[in-house]
């Protein structure tokens, strides 16, 4: 069934290609328009990913940026998602046994 709508649909893609209609040219401006950089994640995963001739392509804006090796390009609006409970403060002066019983 998936292939069957997936043959339809590249044909009727192929007809829309081949006659030129002026959808094509709305995307592409629209493609330009959004599409002008690769996500900050790519960039990340490209990092990662030490594979010497893709970290060379990194456009300058994110290599001259620092990075650090535990988080490289994390996220611009990131957020603490953990925050650490307060521990209860006890007295200095406890014996070994009520530690026990705690």
């Amino acid at each position: 069934a998936v292939m069957a709508w997936l043959e339809t649909n590249v044909h009727h893609v192929l007809r829309v290609v081949d006659a030129k209609e002026p959808i094509l040219e709305e995307a592409e401006q629209k493609r330009k328009a959004r599409y002008q950089n690769a996500p900050r994640n790519v960039y990340r995963h490209v990092i990662l990913s030490e594979i010497r001739e893709a970290t060379a392509a990194l456009p300058p804006e994110v290599t001259s940026q620092p990075i650090m090796g535990f988080d490289p390009l994390p996220p611009l609006d990131s957020m603490a998602s953990y925050s650490r409970p307060e521990r209860a403060a006890h007295p200095a002066n406890e014996s070994t046994l009520s530690l026990f019983f705690r």
